[in-house]
């Protein structure tokens, strides 16, 4: 079987171009665990969970977002700040995958969507048919979680982002100093607060270099965008947004006590159901595969998905409430 091999695909009149892992090297009949990344690990799961989910009849298929690895760039129009406030270029992104699914003819798709990639999976989901179940990885919603960011630096580094053009620079510059210097090392301060992902980081030392590289590549707007949808206020975030989504949020079992407390109010106010992962923090799905399959599906009907496209809309709701963990 093929493992982690990327292809380009185009759509939209073959004008713009996504770099996509599919698992197993082409499309097969399991059901499709389409995988959008956070900023900073552009790099596909392990072949041990891509090979986890294939066993259980789901197919990894992992998308390099706009602007990432050898995927299109967004226009540069998209990337003033105007239109990332008012939520434009998280919608154009979520159309251009929408075109992906389509050409891929993806049908019954769980999306399991990371870190600053949520804002955009926010917006696919709404007009998607083809996604019958979502799980966001650590959403940021519109909560005030300054101090959960960890080292100080990378705080007050996050923070000049935000705060404007130039201190978006000075920061862009400090990281690329950083990930240059030594990538795990820059990677195993960020995640410093929690062994399982510093466990993670060790055991897949190659795919943080390369995830360093693909840092080093991104464009400072880039940057800009991705930090301020998930810090900002998204105004599109309104009460009971999810009311009508079949998903769920996970995070991870061990994260700090404010990241837990706001979390559990915004996933109330929103109307998502919330799990723990037993292990991991910003990587917590994929040290949790076991949790990922259990909350798209009964273990009990696992082996019986090998081959067929079953719904997901009832039986992945329901194992998300039986794993809910109420505030």
């Amino acid at each position: 079987m093929a493992g982690r091999d990327f292809e380009i695909i185009r759509v939209g009149q073959r004008a713009f171009e996504f770099e996509v892992m599919i698992h197993g090297g082409a499309l097969s009949d399991r059901q499709p665990l389409l995988i959008l990344h956070s900023i900073e690990f552009a790099v596909p799961p392990s072949e041990a969970f891509c090979d986890a989910m294939w066993k259980n009849g789901l197919q990894v298929i992992f998308v390099r977002r706009a602007g990432f690895g050898r995927t299109s760039p967004l226009p540069q129009v998209l990337l003033s700040k105007k239109s990332i406030v008012n939520g434009a270029t998280a919608a154009a992104e979520a159309a251009m995958l929408q075109q992906l699914i389509e050409m891929l003819r993806l049908e019954n798709v769980v999306l399991l969507a990371n870190g600053s990639s949520n804002p955009v999976a926010y917006r696919l989901v709404q007009f998607s048919p083809q996604i019958q179940f979502s799980l966001f990885i650590n959403p940021i919603f519109n909560q005030e979680i300054w101090n959960v960011f960890t080292p100080v630096w990378f705080r007050k580094m996050l923070k000049q982002i935000v705060t404007s053009k130039s201190g978006l620079q000075v920061a862009f510059r400090g990281l690329k100093l950083l990930i240059q210097r030594d990538p795990i090392a820059f990677y195993r301060h960020i995640f410093a607060k929690n062994n399982a992902n510093l466990d993670y980081v060790q055991c897949h030392a190659d795919d943080y270099r390369e995830a360093g590289d693909i840092c080093l590549s991104v464009d400072a707007n880039q940057l800009f965008y991705d930090t301020i949808m998930c810090l900002g206020h998204d105004p599109m975030l309104k009460d009971g947004f999810f009311a009508n989504v079949h998903g769920a949020i996970l995070i991870g079992r061990e994260s700090g006590d404010l990241w837990r407390r706001q979390m559990i109010r915004e996933a109330q106010r929103v109307q998502l159901p919330l799990l723990f992962a037993p292990q991991g923090d910003l990587l917590c799905a994929y040290a949790s595969p076991e949790l990922v399959l259990d909350t798209i599906a009964p273990s009990s009907e696992r082996h019986h998905r090998t081959n067929q496209k079953t719904s997901l809309a009832e039986t992945a709701i329901q194992s998300a409430k039986n794993h809910i963990t109420r505030g």
